[in-house]
Formats: structure tokens, C-alpha cells, sequence
């Protein structure tokens, strides 16, 4: 089931297992939040993860319905280990991550087909520094696809009042905003995640946006990762155990 430098970590909350791969990709906090901040999971709809690395969205979100979820991601590599984490956790007539370049959707699925999008995109700009070198670094700086094509594609897959949840970067929720804004989007949920209450600036933003809508926005209060011990705080302790 592992391949070399592979190893298998917990879903506490899901009581789940998945794949991880520390030189090819392993998820952090923000995939945690993304799949917590998801909501309108209702008997009929479709859902799809984009961006989907090595299936962690579809799998924590397995765990809150039984609805079919799908995933899409470049890297065969990732696809594999997804495959993998989904039959370790009996979730193959459930769960469907197939390969693909979201830059030719068109190719692959048809139009106003889901009625929920979940991605996390690649976070850093081609003119910030490469965090993370290598083939793998593709999952989080925009050097295969920028945060306007990821939009365009989840309109394209998107219904007519269907769903898109992302997960960003604080620093570039401006960007996140007017990107949705252009494609035809309206955000309905934000919500700024913070290392803990002494942090001057926000980690990570968390949208929830509604295509062909005039719906209004909620800002939901702060989101703390760790209390002013250092350790997690409730909100947290709920994300990873429920």
C-alpha cells in the first residue's frame, strides 16, 4: 500500500487514515479548515475538489455525507496516493479522483455541472521566491494555473447558485474577492484565520461564494489556531477531533 518515504497519518475527527508523502506532498491546517468551513451538503447535490493533491478534502468530507464526491489533480503521482488513501478507508463508491489539467475543463466535465466547489489553490504568485523547489512545487505556487483560471474553472463547472469554497492566503483575499467578483460570483461567508490572538495579520481566509447571486456577505468572527498557552483552542480542537 506505501511506497518508499511514504507514510500513513490520522483523520482523528473522521476516524480515517491517509497517505502522505513529506518529499511529495502532505496536507496542512488549511485543508482541516477548508473541509470544516464547506457546509450545504444536501442529499442531491454534486460536489467537486479541485486542486485535490492527495485527497483530503473528499475524504474529510466523506465523513459528514454519503453523497458521491469527486476530485481533480494534475500530478499523477498525487492521483495514486489518493486512489490509495480511498481504498484504505473503503471509500471507493464514494469517493472518484481522476487526473487533469483544470486548465482544459472544458475537455473534461460539462458545464453547470456541481453544485459545490472546493479548492485549494496554489497560494504564492510566480514572483514570490519558490518555497517548496521541485516537480511537487506546483501545488502551492501558481506556476501551472494562477487564481483567475482556478475561478474561471470552478464558473464553468459551477451551477446557477451553486457553491465555491476556497481557502487562501490572507494576504491575497483582495485578490480572492475580485477574482469571484469578475467571474460572476458573490461572497456570502469570510472568515480570517489567525495564528492566535496576539498575531498582528491573519494566516489564511476562508471564503464561501455563490454564483449568480446577490447575496450579502457574513464576516464571521476570527478564527484562533492556538490559545495564548501555545495550545489548540476549542474551535481547533473541533476541527481535528470533532
Amino acid at each position: 500500500m506505501l511506497r518508499e518515504g511514504e507514510r500513513v497519518d490520522e483523520l482523528f475527527r473522521e476516524s480515517m487514515q491517509i497517505i502522505q508523502s513529506s518529499e511529495v506532498f502532505s496536507f496542512s491546517v488549511d485543508a482541516l479548515l477548508l473541509a470544516n468551513f464547506t457546509r450545504f451538503l444536501k442529499r442531491d447535490h454534486t460536489i467537486i475538489d479541485l486542486c485535490s493533491g492527495n485527497g483530503i478534502i473528499p475524504l474529510l468530507l466523506s465523513h459528514r455525507t454519503e453523497l458521491p464526491i469527486m476530485g481533480l489533480e494534475l500530478q499523477p503521482e498525487l492521483v495514486d496516493m489518493a486512489a490509495r488513501s480511498i481504498r484504505m478507508n473503503h471509500k471507493e463508491q464514494q469517493i472518484t479522483i481522476a487526473q487533469g489539467d483544470i486548465r482544459n475543463i472544458k475537455k473534461i466535465h460539462t458545464h453547470s455541472t456541481f453544485d459545490i466547489v472546493t479548492v485549494n489553490p496554489p497560494y504564492f504568485t510566480n514572483n514570490q521566491p519558490i518555497k517548496n523547489k521541485g516537480p511537487h512545487s506546483i501545488a502551492r505556487h501558481e506556476i501551472h494555473i494562477d487564481l483567475k483560471g482556478v475561478v474561471e474553472a470552478a464558473r464553468f463547472l459551477i451551477k446557477n447558485k451553486g457553491r465555491l469554497y476556497m481557502v487562501h492566503r490572507a494576504e491575497r483575499s483582495m485578490e480572492v474577492a475580485n477574482e469571484m467578483f469578475n467571474a460572476g460570483f458573490r461572497i456570502r461567508r469570510v472568515q480570517y484565520v489567525y495564528n492566535d490572538q496576539s498575531s498582528a495579520t491573519a494566516l489564511f481566509v476562508l471564503v464561501e461564494a455563490i454564483f449568480n447571486s446577490q447575496a450579502y456577505a457574513d464576516v464571521l468572527k476570527p478564527l484562533y489556531i492556538y490559545d495564548s498557552e501555545g495550545k489548540y483552542t476549542k474551535e481547533m480542537m473541533t476541527v481535528y477531533y470533532g
